[in-house]
């Protein structure tokens, strides 16, 4: 939980903010709604006190499924955190001097923990696994933007290991040099999940482009500084791959067509191997 509360904390402390100005609010437009009628401040004021229950409700439910990896949200509400917490969350930490990449870092842990905890629940029939261009050596003569096969795999960087992981799940794999070509693939692929390889800006961009759709984000390591022989942990990718090739199987549904193609099933009872 210790890399996920930055997140978690900035959206009770903007929850908190919301909630007293939703009160500063309602004392400001009390008397005029006493003129219009005496009883309309008390059903205003109820109803900002359901909506601010729903809402802390909401966060305290997050926060379970985050700590437990076990889904308690209602259908949807994980829209809430993508869309409206997500920028919120970077606002606040702003003005409490937190960095960007820290929030978006808690970020990407909460929404892993958060797709986790759909285990059994996601469609892994079309897995796509999308990569950034940067992890390729700069200095290398085949260029991978418009296909993996261009790979030698030469071992100068961990693109062809990448692309033996690929092979070795049977999932599609697709690089991208930035956000709107990342788009496009999804649109193109229409992946049902996606595992997305990239630095905090683009993985949590890419994370809020593609919902609805499921995204296990594996933030890549930099030790040239940004965007130029940029690296990854290919135990992460590989852990992130096989969860979700193997999350249906808990709930005793049946194999992929991808986990059924890289064979990693029991033949007798369609169990993950």
């Amino acid at each position: 939980m210790k890399g996920k509360s930055i997140f978690l904390g900035l959206s009770a402390i903007s929850l908190i903010v919301l909630v007293f100005m939703a009160i500063f609010l309602w004392y400001l437009v009390a008397p005029r709604l006493v003129q219009i009628h005496p009883g309309l401040p008390i059903v205003v004021g109820l109803a900002m006190a359901m909506f601010a229950m729903m809402v802390t409700l909401g966060l305290l439910l997050i926060l379970i499924s985050t700590a437990t990896e076990k889904n308690l949200l209602f259908p949807g509400e994980n829209q809430l955190t993508v869309k409206v917490l997500f920028p919120i969350t970077l606002a606040v930490g702003k003005l409490l001097g937190i960095s960007k990449e820290s929030v978006k870092r808690s970020f990407i842990q909460v929404n892993n923990a958060l797709v986790r905890s759909l285990r059994g629940k996601i469609d892994n029939s079309r897995v796509l696994l999308l990569l950034p261009h940067c992890l390729q050596n700069y200095t290398c003569m085949y260029k991978i933007t418009s296909t993996m096969e261009n790979c030698r795999r030469c071992g100068k960087c961990v693109v062809g290991d990448l692309a033996k992981l690929a092979e070795k799940y049977g999932v599609v794999v697709s690089i991208a040099t930035g956000g709107t070509l990342a788009r496009r693939v999804i649109v193109e692929t229409r992946p049902t999940v996606i595992v997305g390889v990239a630095c905090e800006t683009d993985l949590t961009s890419g994370i809020q482009d593609a919902y609805p759709i499921p995204v296990l984000g594996v933030l890549n390591e930099r030790p040239y500084g940004p965007c130029r022989n940029t690296t990854v942990d290919l135990k992460r990718v590989e852990d992130a791959l096989r969860f979700l090739l193997n999350s249906r199987f808990e709930l005793g549904a049946t194999v992929s067509p991808t986990a059924k193609k890289a064979g990693r099933y029991d033949q007798r009872t369609a169990a993950p191997v």
